[in-house]
């Protein structure tokens, strides 16, 4: 998250007590060597022993902030060796102090033995936007090693980074202090799932005196917490950033030495304005550059809604995206125009223009992606959002729109925009919070002819229709490909099947159904003994359960509800007879949240097989997690069942 960089006041004689919460090196004892595995996570690849951030004014520096970092860390195994793989990232004011790290192992007597990192070895690398960083990596890594590194960074400014409790490896201890002046408030947030082992905050007072206007207090904050289990990603999440467990501050307000409060969260109606003055660049009247620019044939439609999705598509096919979202102020449309290329804020903006430009009703919408974490709707935090599209009203009737992806049909927002709440712009009345979802149903139905040859093996048809996201993805996946490749592609994910002949229908048609039609030969290899046996899913089989956690304290998010149907007609020959079928079943998840049945029919030399699929809830809480897991394995257990046929 960006946050508000402010150069501190510098003060003179302040509370210097905090200094005295950090860790020094030499921590590491013989039983953290000799520890094998970690009790509380066997399958660990490494364990944080303790870890902690103490940040207060330096006496030295003119009382500029000081932050000490201090980690003990254990690895167990070879694939958490890029732990000791260590950068610092740091801001353009900031100066890096004090690194000094240590190896140890166990050496063949059982003593303990000690490697030191060599400055030398402190490489400063140059980043983007005035960062830069600082890398090292520990010396002598082994399995069992135990490495401890410190460092301090000044900083002059009034962020505070936020203190991530939890990661992808265990944590024993992990503590936070903190020495604020008592004029400066900040909003604290808790994120995250675990409680606080430790929550304390006092105020010192006279901590501070400034000559000619007396002394002042300050405000000291610890935060700790213990045994905090690794953070497990799986699929069907939003970012990972939503469920961390850490520690955010953002600052409020500032009081002067005048009385006079500065405050730097402000209501949303301020936010609003904040966001058309500083992140859009001027870019928002250029309706007259694109009235220009749009084919007459387009303005002069009589028709608005039809106007809008000529529009739409103009700009859909006009621009490249170039991979880059929202970037604030950098937006230049006129730029992004003539290079035919722009980022998702150049190529929504040009829509937006485009669209006043034909006298049609929009607003500007920001957001933030699925990867880049839900936005607090508490209090204002503009940086938060990373992406940019466009909501038209036409006949009372409201569209959603982003021109960035050439197979998103007319109205269709990407599955990376639904996430949480979104913020529409209203610069003359009132901006407001909507939640987005798609206004396509996304399906898939899977259409299988085939016959059993006398030499055992399957010929017939497939049919695949798809719509949605279903559709779009797939229309995205065919655009770059020759149709020998994509053959190719799909025999490649279907064993023992050859493609004899291949169409598509409505390729390029965003708004109707996508069609593939397959010719197929499938060769049948589970014959024995006059047996054959036959899995009658050939397209689409869940193999796999995507829910395997023990205990999952986040909700699962499908993003999108969906139907997945699949029909089989299989024609035996008169020389076999049926031995067995797979067994019907019907099952359905709590509060209406979805349904699977399957359903085997045979009837003189026609076995027919129909399933269908369906994700009725777009988000499943922790508490329906363990249905939703059991739902998954039942379908995975109903698709592995056989047909077996004898031969007479």
């Amino acid at each position: 998250m960006k946050k508000c960089l402010l150069l501190i006041l510098l003060l003179p004689n302040l509370f210097l007590a905090q200094k005295n919460k950090s860790t020094t090196l030499g921590k590491t004892t013989l039983e953290e060597l000799k520890m094998e595995f970690y009790a509380k996570d066997s399958s660990a690849a490494a364990v944080v022993l303790y870890e902690q951030v103490n940040r207060y004014p330096d006496e030295n520096n003119k009382e500029i902030p000081k932050i000490d970092y201090y980690y003990r860390i254990k690895i167990f195994d070879k694939s958490a060796f890029d732990l000791a793989d260590i950068e610092i990232y740091l801001r353009e004011e900031e100066k890096l102090n004090s690194v000094s790290a240590i190896t140890y192992n166990l050496t063949e007597t059982g003593s303990l033995s000690k490697k030191y990192l060599s400055q030398k070895n402190i490489f400063t690398l140059t980043k983007e936007n005035g960062w830069k960083s600082k890398k090292f990596t520990l010396p002598e890594i082994k399995e069992g090693s135990v490495i401890e590194y410190t460092y301090s960074v000044s900083s002059p400014y009034l962020v505070i980074d936020d203190w991530h409790f939890q990661s992808d490896i265990p944590k024993i201890k992990s503590n936070f202090h903190a020495a604020v002046l008592a004029n400066y408030k900040y909003n604290i947030k808790i994120n995250g799932f675990k409680k606080l082992d430790r929550n304390n905050s006092d105020v010192i007072k006279e901590c501070v005196y400034v000559e000619g206007i007396g002394h002042g207090s300050c405000i000291t904050y610890d935060f700790g917490m213990d045994d905090i289990p690794a953070f497990e990603e799986e699929d069907y999440m939003l970012s990972k950033k939503n469920y961390l467990s850490k520690l955010i501050f953002d600052l409020k307000s500032k009081t002067g030495y005048d009385g006079i409060i500065t405050n730097y969260t402000t209501s949303w109606k301020e936010a609003d304005k904040k966001l058309k003055k500083y992140f859009f660049n001027n870019q928002t009247s250029k309706k007259s550059f694109f009235k220009k620019v749009l084919p007459d044939t387009i303005l002069t439609k009589p028709n608005a809604l039809e106007r809008a999705k000529d529009i739409y598509s103009f700009i859909q096919k006009h621009y490249t995206w170039n991979g880059d979202n929202w970037r604030n102020s950098d937006a230049k449309v006129k730029k992004a125009f003539d290079q035919k290329s722009g980022d998702v804020g150049e190529i929504n903006l040009s829509l937006f223009n485009s669209l006043m430009a034909s006298n049609i009703d929009v607003k500007l919408v920001v957001l933030s992606t699925r990867n880049n974490g839900l936005t607090s709707k508490l209090y204002p935090v503009i940086f938060d959002y990373n992406y940019l599209i466009v909501q038209a009203v036409i006949k009372d009737k409201v569209y959603y729109l982003d021109a960035t992806n050439k197979f998103s049909p007319f109205g269709e927002i990407p599955f990376k925009a639904i996430n949480g709440e979104a913020r529409v712009l209203d610069f003359k009345e009132e901006s407001y919070w909507v939640k987005l979802k798609p206004i396509y149903r996304t399906s898939i139905n899977n259409i299988v002819r085939l016959k059993l040859t006398e030499n055992d093996d399957l010929k017939g048809t497939i049919a695949i229709q798809r719509s949605g996201f279903y559709a779009k993805n797939q229309r995205q996946y065919l655009n770059p490909l020759t149709e020998k490749k994509h053959i190719e592609n799909f025999e490649d994910q279907h064993i023992n099947m050859e493609v004899d002949e291949y169409k598509v229908i409505n390729q390029n048609d965003l708004n109707k159904k996508l069609i593939e039609h397959y010719k197929v030969s499938i060769h049948n290899d589970n014959n024995t003994f006059g047996q054959i046996t036959i899995n009658p899913i050939f397209l689409g089989r869940l193999k796999k359960n995507p829910f395997k956690l023990k205990e999952r304290k986040y909700p699962v998010d499908f993003g999108y509800t969906r139907t997945e149907n699949y029909s089989l007609a299989l024609q035996i020959p008169d020389g076999y007879t049926v031995d067995q079928l797979p067994k019907d079943i019907a099952i359905g998840l709590p509060n209406e949240g979805g349904t699977y049945t399957y359903k085997v029919m045979h009837n003189g030399n026609i076995i027919s097989v129909f399933s269908k699929f369906t994700i009725n809830k777009r988000i499943f809480s922790n508490e329906e997690y363990f249905a939703l897991k059991e739902f998954y394995n039942q379908i995975i257990n109903s698709e592995k069942t056989l047909i077996r046929l004898k031969k007479k």
